[in-house]
């Protein structure tokens, strides 16, 4: 049996109803419009920033450079080599402001005779000894920027607002709103709001991270590195406790507390990182040094945060099923959001294991591939904002509890519940028994060959709404075919009331205005415009 509440024929209204809450989208944007303002600012105050360093770059006043480097070079020109001494420790550094000006000379010197490879070579060793990756936006390159050698250069230090790179932004952005909404509602002190808010907030940090770091603005602010590592084992154990608490209704207790050792065992392995001079961790992003072996973080936290998702994955499925086979008198928005908090999980499971081989170099790094784990997190993310705004009831203080409870001592069984709703859906699509204007739910429970308990209890959990607003619901669809269809305008409101079931005036303009946010009238002359 479909989904949808309306027919084909009333697709039209469907779509314009869905219209309507666009716009009510849109005005949420438009109260929200401050932000992305200053995400703009954000954003423009980059590329000032940017622009000023290079003019620098490209004064012939530059006098004051970085003295200290951890590489003393050897130039020996008539053979065309480079030598590398490679210090070990920083409290050996030698002070090589000459050879940090002979990089710069050189860099620009053989850009000048389009020796993109030499060019290349200098302008990184540069930027390695004086961690001024606004080099690479030195006019004096120009010629060469086209090159091979150039390009795979820029994608390694140059700042990048691509496209994909915006999408991640925003997305954090949003997430992090939907954070705020969910916890400023009424009644919002439900410890399931405070879980799945958690879940989104520290994904919403953790795709701002990444695109720190694809846009290459972590160089712009060192103390960023590590930012999002320490929520590697959240994930799991908040979607786990989040699920556990609307499947089963579970209290917490002092004993879960267990679960967040291995946050706390990353948190302490970090804290020396998280403590370093930005200077420092400058070097790491930019592999310069042997500070510490970052590649070696990536590699442990990817084996540990996989084996962390693989378990809790492991124990939400084993909830899920346990939960379908011992409460079979669950509502069908409890069941389809318990199940789509587990596809969720799952692809992110496999997406994340993806991204994890790729980082740790088991796997090729197709772009594709890299950035799937991001955009299901993205997308994860946008549903859940989604859901928050199509669906404001599931993230309701004690909504779950209400659904479970309420119809606890009902003798409805699913396959029942289900069997009862085909025939519901067949009594107002085929038969439009709405348009009878004496119609209640005794009637209607008849027609049904059930109780009148049982009847209210297929609609609320199937629609979400009671008997008068699913009545209502068809009779205006229908209402809205009647107008669309009265091209010349020769009908009367108070007929078409009457024609799909209204007693009166006074209740259809009500249930229109409830439902559609304006007046038949304003409706009809919207027709016309």
């Amino acid at each position: 049996m479909p989904e949808h509440l309306f027919s084909k024929k009333q697709f039209v209204s469907l779509f314009y109803l869905n219209c309507l809450k666009l716009r009510g989208l849109i005005q949420i944007l438009n109260t929200t419009r401050y932000v992305f303002i200053i995400v703009f600012l954000f954003l423009n105050s980059t590329f000032t920033l940017v622009f000023a360093d290079n003019s620098l770059l490209v004064s012939n006043t530059e006098i004051n450079l970085k003295a200290e480097t951890n590489a003393t070079i050897i130039l020996n020109k008539e053979l065309g080599t480079n030598f590398y001494l490679i210090n070990d420790t920083f409290s050996s550094q030698i002070n090589t402001n000459d050879t940090i000006q002979e990089f710069r000379r050189l860099a620009i010197e053989y850009a000048q005779k389009n020796d993109a490879g030499n060019a290349s070579i200098y302008i990184e060793n540069y930027i390695q000894s004086t961690l001024n990756t606004n080099f690479i936006n030195n006019d004096a390159f120009n010629r060469i920027r086209q090159s091979d050698e150039f390009i795979v250069l820029s994608k390694k230090y140059k700042i990048n607002f691509s496209f994909l790179n915006l999408f991640y932004l925003f997305s954090s952005i949003i997430g992090i709103f939907i954070v705020f909404i969910l916890n400023i509602k009424r009644n919002a002190n439900n410890i399931s709001i405070l879980l799945i808010s958690s879940f989104v907030l520290m994904h919403s940090i953790f795709i701002f991270h990444i695109f720190l770091l694809l846009s290459k603005l972590q160089f712009r602010y060192p103390h960023t590195l590590f930012m999002s590592i320490i929520f590697s084992f959240l994930y799991g154990p908040l979607i786990y406790f989040y699920f556990k608490k609307i499947a089963q209704q579970y209290t917490f207790r002092w004993i879960d507390i267990l679960h967040l050792i291995p946050t706390l065992i990353i948190f302490i392995i970090v804290l020396p990182v998280y403590m370093l001079p930005e200077e420092d961790k400058l070097r790491v992003m930019l592999h310069v040094g042997n500070i510490i072996q970052r590649q070696d973080y990536v590699n442990y936290t990817f084996s540990a945060k996989l084996i962390s998702l693989i378990v809790y994955g492991y124990l939400l499925l084993r909830i899920y099923f346990k939960s379908i086979k011992n409460n079979t008198k669950i509502s069908l928005i409890n069941f389809k959001w318990q199940k789509s908090i587990i596809w969720l999980g799952l692809a992110y499971i496999v997406s994340y294991s993806v991204y994890g081989l790729i980082i740790s170099n088991v796997l090729p790094r197709f772009e594709i591939l890299y950035h799937l784990q991001i955009i299901t997190m993205a997308l994860m993310v946008l549903y859940i904002g989604l859901m928050a705004y199509l669906r404001p009831n599931l993230f309701k203080s004690d909504f779950f509890e209400k659904h479970l409870y309420k119809y606890k001592k009902s003798g409805l069984t699913s396959n029942f519940s289900l069997e009862l709703r085909e025939n519901l859906m067949f009594l107002l699509e085929d038969e439009k028994l709405y348009r009878q204007n004496d119609i209640n739910l005794e009637i209607l429970s008849q027609r049904l060959g059930t109780t009148r308990h049982n009847t209210s209890q297929i609609i609320n959990e199937h629609f979400n709404i009671n008997f008068f607003e699913l009545i209502n619901k068809y009779r205006i669809a229908e209402a809205l075919e009647i107008l669309k269809n009265d091209k010349h305008n020769n009908l009367n409101i108070i007929d078409v009331a009457y024609e799909v079931g209204f007693n009166n005036k006074v209740t259809f303009n009500k249930s229109f205005k409830k439902i559609l946010s304006q007046t038949p009238t304003q409706y009809i002359g919207s027709l016309r415009v």
